[in-house]
């Protein structure tokens, strides 16, 4: 079994997430959110997590100019051929967060459906401070963060997830443990499709708003405000904070 390093999609996990997640499908109205918000805006958009092209397909074929980072090449390589269905272009990076270089600068950076708590807690002031060096003079950042609220620790999820070609990927959710200390949770992901398996291990952190509010600060960031739930009113549960905040 390919163990895969933590929190990254390999070749079983991304083909299950393209496959439940493809491009155009909204997670809770995050596309028609950050739609209206980016509209409002000129310049060029770094999505940092681009994965598939979930959400950055939808906002090129709105006219958006979008520039897509990840981490994982299997996701990119998914992105590309997003791209090709669609008929879209967007350049596109291979790299990590705290460390990417481009000489491009944006005017705004995304992040959305809670990928900044895939971060290591350690990493995120480096990360913060590379996405700022990045942005434009009052370049806008929005950063989707989510919390644990329906995560029970001990619990597993089994289902066979079937594929556009009738072929079955078993998945396994472990729910491995929940630290109330250090604000994280740990999760491992088996996927098993005939001769090849994968196991993802997958650490996700939270953070409280005064915490976060405090960080940004720290950072010098301004304008520093949050929304709660893409306004969404319809989600009564506190499911999804977006920062938005500006260089």
């Amino acid at each position: 079994m390919e163990n895969i390093k933590r929190n990254y999609y390999g070749s079983l996990s991304s083909l299950v997430y393209d496959q439940s997640k493809p491009p155009g499908t909204s997670i809770d109205g995050d596309i028609q959110f950050y739609t209206e918000e980016l509209i409002q805006r000129d310049g060029i958009v770094l999505e940092a997590g681009v994965g598939n092209g979930r959400m950055a397909i939808p906002l090129l074929r709105k006219g958006f100019e979008v520039f897509g980072l990840d981490n994982s090449q299997e996701m990119l390589d998914l992105y590309k051929a997003n791209l090709v269905k669609y008929n879209m272009k967007s350049n596109m990076l291979l790299g990590d967060l705290k460390d990417f270089k481009t000489d491009e600068k944006f005017d705004s950076i995304i992040m959305p459906n809670g990928s900044f708590c895939l971060i290591n807690r350690d990493n995120i002031i480096d990360v913060l401070n590379n996405f700022k060096a990045h942005l434009n003079e009052n370049g806008k950042m929005y950063l989707d963060l989510i919390f644990p609220t329906s995560f029970k620790a001990g619990t597993i999820h089994e289902f066979d997830f079937q594929l556009d070609n009738s072929e079955i990927i078993n998945v396994k959710n472990k729910s491995i443990s929940i630290d109330w200390i250090t604000q994280k949770t740990y999760t491992e992901l088996e996927y098993w499709y005939k001769n090849k398996s994968e196991i993802q291990p997958f650490s996700l952190w939270w953070y409280g708003v005064e915490e976060f509010t405090n960080i940004l600060k720290e950072l010098e960031f301004k304008n520093i405000n949050h929304i709660i739930n893409y306004n969404n009113l319809k989600i009564l549960n506190l499911k999804t904070l977006t920062f938005i905040f500006e260089k």
